[in-house]
């Protein structure tokens, strides 16, 4: 280990416990018990769930309808 690499450690750690009297971690810590989880991903698959499904049940409505009219057309029924 070199006169350089003993020199950056200790700027660094000296850095550190600046940063560290300042309150950085503390101020990181308060963020974290702030910060608040959101349950978004399953409100959102089951909207798109609904959507398909309401989607699913207007194309085949829209099927027999199309289905109806060919049978008159037809004259089958």
């Amino acid at each position: 280990m070199d006169i350089e690499s003993l020199g950056a450690g200790a700027g660094t750690g000296f850095f550190g416990a600046i940063l560290g009297y300042l309150g950085f971690s503390r101020r990181l810590n308060k963020l974290e018990d702030v910060k608040q989880d959101k349950n978004v991903c399953t409100v959102l698959h089951e909207n798109i769930t609904c959507t398909l499904i309401d989607l699913k049940e207007g194309q085949n409505k829209i099927f027999d309808k199309i289905d109806s009219i060919n049978d008159f057309l037809r004259g089958a029924k």
